[in-house]
């Protein structure tokens, strides 16, 4: 089963409606998860994928939760 993004920008209360960056925030974030069919795990993959390609590692919270814990 895909896991999908909800389209937060259809969610906007009157008060936000004002804030322009969130809203460029959500376009962006829409328009990213749009091109990956609303699949969290096509976009991750994607995002493994490049983080091999340029080799900056990705922050990896489990990693950091078990050094801390």
């Amino acid at each position: 089963m895909a896991s999908h993004m909800n389209n937060a920008t259809e969610e906007l209360k009157p008060n936000q409606s004002t804030d322009l960056v969130l809203q460029e925030i959500w376009r962006n974030k829409d328009t990213l998860s749009a091109s990956y069919g609303h699949d969290v795990h096509r976009l991750f993959a994607e995002a493994r994928k490049r983080e091999k390609i340029s080799g900056h590692p990705v922050v990896n919270l489990q990693t950091k939760q078990n050094k801390v814990g």
